[in-house]
């Protein structure tokens, strides 16, 4: 799991996920540089089911208007919200999505590069809607930098700190 405070994540995951006496982390780590980026954690319960994936994977360059009508997955989780990290950041009560600056140039179509990153509740978390919003917008954030980082990016991520 690449995330970069574990124990702080652990502890989030403990006060908001439905409770289970004990999670399990699956995760994909590809961390080839420029578009065959890709990081995930899958958070799953005691029946297999899975709770909260975090995700981090490349696409093109575009205005956040397309991209948020395209990255953000469909959901239950009420009005969209903005807030201020990467190019932009959508939320809601059962989703984080963060539109990050990652490659002037990637290297094989030599465009602009950027990167998606999600805090997805597959299950509804443990909490307000606004503490659920503010925890997955938190876990998205942290997820953003470290994948910033592992994908070797060469632009600023406009992440907050």
């Amino acid at each position: 799991m690449h995330v970069p405070d574990r124990k702080k994540t652990a502890e989030i995951f403990n006060s908001v996920l439905p409770q289970a006496p004990k999670y399990s982390f699956d995760g994909t780590w590809r961390p080839d540089r420029d578009w065959g980026f890709r990081s995930t954690c899958t958070v799953t319960g005691d029946g297999k089911e899975s709770l909260l994936i975090l995700t981090a994977e490349m696409g093109s360059a575009r205005p956040w208007q397309r991209w948020a009508g395209t990255e953000i997955p469909p959901n239950s989780g009420g009005k969209h919200t903005y807030f201020e990290a990467g190019l932009k950041g959508v939320s809601n009560s059962e989703v984080a999505a963060i539109w990050v600056p990652c490659y002037a140039k990637e290297k094989a179509s030599k465009k602009p590069w950027n990167m998606t990153v999600l805090a997805d509740a597959l299950k509804p978390l443990e909490a307000s809607d606004e503490k659920a919003r503010q925890t997955l917008i938190d876990l998205a954030t942290d997820f953003a930098r470290q994948a910033h980082k592992d994908a070797k990016c060469d632009l600023p991520s406009k992440l907050p700190s």
